[in-house]
């Protein structure tokens, strides 16, 4: 019963873990779907925890925080979007510009607010849910009915963008202006602006997974505390084969190999720490040396969008 114990609360730990990925991995795929990869989406994660948790302890409430941050995130995104789909500059440059941009705002911009307060700040952030008062159900009951309430929304945000690309009119738009922009622009589409919203859409998709991180996981703000999760999510994207269902999959899978390594730490304590610390990231570049044989690149994927003349 204790190993039973334990592999559920295994899961139920995995699953937070992974929530940030998830987001960030929802908000790639529809980019890279539209033709825009945003390697910046670390920057953007990193902003919209910084964001969540300023307007959190300011407001004394998650869901304004959240709502800061996801602004904050789309104008980050339409940053790079300006960047990559209107002036055409190479969108892995401009991507990495605007991680390094991420990362300097967040933290200068706690330094100058509740990092200059001195003191520990507490952030009211999200709570655990007992849905249907069941959380306390052994076994299943963490894993079902105890997580936060973006766990919920993630699941129900990956159905609907799962069921969009692949039977909606928008969706096929949005998938052919990342495989045959010529094509739909011949039938009147903007691709520019088609992929202008859908990097925007990425952008407000990170920076939940940020927010998740600062204000439901660590209730905290720490310099570069998203450690590599944007990256992560990036790998999900490839692996998962831009599917945004599979994605999420292989961010869970993320989230659980996380949740293991701090767990093994404890068992092995005269293992140095780091060696557990990278387990993840060994996963990553498995995860990625493996779904790029595998999969089918959008064909336009990071190729400027210009009129034929």
């Amino acid at each position: 019963m204790d190993e039973i114990l334990l592999v559920s609360s295994l899961l139920a730990a995995g699953i937070r873990l992974a929530v940030p990925i998830a987001f960030a991995s929802i908000g790639e795929t529809i980019s890279q779907r539209a033709g825009v990869i945003n390697v910046g989406i670390e920057g953007i994660m990193l902003v919209g925890a910084f964001v969540a948790v300023w307007l959190t302890v300011i407001s004394g409430n998650a869901w304004i925080g959240l709502f800061a941050a996801v602004v904050a995130g789309m104008v980050m995104a339409a940053i790079h979007a300006y960047f990559a789909v209107i002036l055409k500059v190479e969108q892995i440059v401009a991507g990495i510009a605007l991680l390094f941009f991420g990362l300097g705002i967040s933290g200068y911009g706690f330094r100058l607010t509740i990092g200059a307060w001195g003191t520990a700040v507490p952030v009211p952030g999200f709570e655990q849910l007992n849905v249907l008062g069941m959380a306390n159900v052994p076994v299943v009951g963490p894993i079902l009915f105890g997580q936060h309430a973006l766990v919920y929304v993630m699941v129900g945000l990956t159905v609907l963008i799962a069921w969009m690309l692949r039977a909606t009119r928008l969706g096929l738009i949005i998938k052919g202006a990342g495989d045959y922009p010529n094509a739909i622009d011949a039938v009147g589409i903007n691709v520019d602006r088609t992929r202008i919203i859908c990097t925007v859409a990425s952008g407000a998709f990170a920076a939940v997974g940020g927010a998740f991180l600062s204000t439901a996981h660590l209730w905290g703000f720490v310099e570069g505390m998203t450690a590599g999760r944007g990256f992560l999510a990036i790998a999900c994207v490839v692996f998962g084969r831009w599917n945004p269902v599979l994605g999420v999959i292989i961010a869970l899978i993320f989230g659980i190999a996380d949740a293991a390594q701090i767990r093994l730490q404890s068992y092995f304590p005269g293992i140095p720490y780091q060696f557990f610390v990278i387990v993840p990231y060994l996963v990553a570049i498995l995860s990625i040396a493996i779904g790029s044989r595998r999969a089918r690149t959008p064909a336009a994927l990071g190729v400027p969008f210009r009129k034929a003349v």
